[in-house]
């Protein structure tokens, strides 16, 4: 597994891992990556998800994709402890509040007015200074998953 990131991962790239199946997150995670990988000197995101919404609905938010990688969720815990192991070797991002183990972001939002986009937008990604970006989408689709991610668009 490792083998197959490592073939599409240059210095002009940065892997994003999107390990959970928070709607929230996944939308901020995928609005704001754009502005992510200017800020890291990057061209392009190669995408590891183990939610088949963000693998249909990326696309939709930037063109800055190398490649989308769908795992299941062992593969991504796997991937996980991999990368935190060898930190520093690879260029990453973990999209997520509550991973790796440990990390508890979500008992952040609300205290003092924090919301899940700041958390994604600042906590995450280190955009400072943040401003908020605000966009609209014209999509529709039967899937639940889909429809998870995108609902925060409206």
């Amino acid at each position: 597994m490792f083998r197959r990131f490592s073939q599409l991962l240059d210095g002009t790239n940065r892997l994003v891992l999107f390990p959970d199946e928070d709607g929230k997150v996944n939308y901020y995670g995928l609005l704001y990556l754009d502005e992510h990988l200017v800020r890291n000197l990057k061209k392009e995101a190669v995408i590891v998800t183990s939610c088949p919404g963000v693998m249909r609905v990326a696309s939709l938010f930037t063109p800055k994709i190398k490649d989308i990688v769908m795992v299941t969720e062992r593969e991504m815990d796997c991937l996980i402890a991999y990368l935190k192991l060898s930190e520093g070797a690879i260029d990453f991002t973990i999209v997520s509040l509550t991973k790796p183990a440990g990390r508890r972001g979500e008992y952040l939002v609300g205290a003092k007015g924090l919301t899940v986009e700041q958390m994604v937008a600042i906590g995450i990604y280190f955009i400072i200074p943040y401003r908020q970006i605000i966009r609209s989408f014209d999509f529709s689709s039967s899937d639940p998953a889909s429809m998870e991610i995108m609902k925060e668009a409206s």
